[in-house]
C-alpha cells in the first residue's frame, strides 16, 4: 500500500505527466472527472458502496450523502479496482471531508495489492477549521456590491479552486472554465444560478479566507478570520454594510 499526501503548493506536475498514473479531478483535459455526468452515469454505484463498507468494516453515511465526498469515495474505489496508480486532486472537498477521504482510502488500499494513491489537497497551509466565518447578507443580486467587496476586502486573494463548472457539484455541466471571473460573470448573467466562490491569502494571517456565495437570488459576502481578530472584522463589516454579520463556524450561513 502506498498513500502519499501532498498539498496544492507541492510539485505534483510530474505525476500528472507520468503516463503510468491516472489523473483524477485536475483542471486538465485528459483528467478523469469526478463531478457531473462522469459520476451520474457510473454503473453499479450501489454495489460499489456495499463493497466499500464491507472493506472498511463500518456503515459510512457519506457514501449516500449526495455531496462531493460521496463522488470521491465511490469513484476513487472504482478506479483503484482496475488501475494501479492514481493521483487525485481534492478540489470540492472541505478539510473534514478530506480527512475522512484519506481515512477510508487508507483502509481500502491496505486490502488492495500493488496500488499507489497520491492525494493532492486543494488547500495550502491555511487551516480553515480554526477560522470564524463572518457573512453579510444582501437580499438581491448586484454586481457592483460584489465587485466593491472584492476590491475593498479581497485584494491579494486568489481563488481556492483552479477549475470551475456549472452546476458546481451535481447535474449536467452547462459551462466550465479555469477563470473564476468568467464563471462569476456567467452566474450573474441570469437569475437562479447558485454558486460558492472561495478565496485564500495565506500571507494575510488575520483574515486568510474570503467567500462570495450566491444563493436563492441573494448574496452572502464573507471573511474567514483568525482567533483574536473576530471583533475587528465584525465591526468593519457592520460599518460597511450597516448590519451585524452572521457568525458561522465552518458551516454555510443559510
Amino acid at each position: 500500500m502506498n498513500l502519499i499526501i501532498m498539498d496544492k503548493d507541492s510539485d505534483y506536475q510530474s505525476l500528472i505527466d507520468n503516463k503510468d498514473f491516472i489523473a483524477v479531478n485536475f483542471p486538465i483535459e485528459n483528467a478523469v472527472k469526478i463531478y457531473g455526468n462522469s459520476y451520474d452515469t457510473l454503473i453499479g454505484k450501489n454495489k460499489l458502496k456495499r463493497e466499500i463498507e464491507n472493506i472498511i468494516g463500518f456503515k459510512d453515511g457519506r457514501l449516500n450523502s449526495c455531496s462531493a465526498i460521496e463522488n470521491f469515495l465511490v469513484f476513487t474505489y472504482y478506479l483503484l479496482k482496475t488501475n494501479n496508480k492514481l493521483v487525485v486532486f481534492t478540489a470540492g472537498l472541505s478539510y473534514d471531508s478530506i480527512d475522512h477521504y484519506i481515512k477510508v482510502m487508507e483502509i481500502i488500499l491496505s486490502k488492495l495489492d500493488n496500488r499507489t494513491l497520491y492525494v493532492v489537497k486543494n488547500f495550502s497551509d491555511i487551516n480553515e477549521s480554526k477560522l470564524t466565518d463572518l457573512y453579510v447578507h444582501i437580499n438581491r443580486i448586484e454586481k457592483e456590491i460584489i465587485f466593491d467587496f472584492m476590491k475593498n476586502l479581497l485584494m491579494g486573494f486568489k481563488p481556492k479552486e483552479e477549475y470551475f463548472t456549472y452546476p458546481q457539484y451535481f447535474g449536467k455541466i452547462e459551462f466550465e472554465t479555469d477563470d473564476y471571473f468568467e464563471m462569476l460573470s456567467f452566474v450573474l448573467a441570469r437569475p437562479n444560478r447558485d454558486y460558492e466562490f472561495y478565496f485564500t491569502n495565506k500571507n494575510n494571517l488575520q483574515n486568510p479566507k474570503g467567500m462570495i456565495l450566491i444563493n436563492n437570488n441573494s448574496i452572502y459576502l464573507g471573511l474567514g478570520v483568525a482567533i483574536g481578530h473576530e471583533k475587528y472584522f465584525k465591526d468593519k463589516l457592520a460599518a460597511e454594510y450597516m448590519q451585524a454579520p452572521i457568525i458561522c463556524d465552518n458551516v454555510l450561513p443559510y
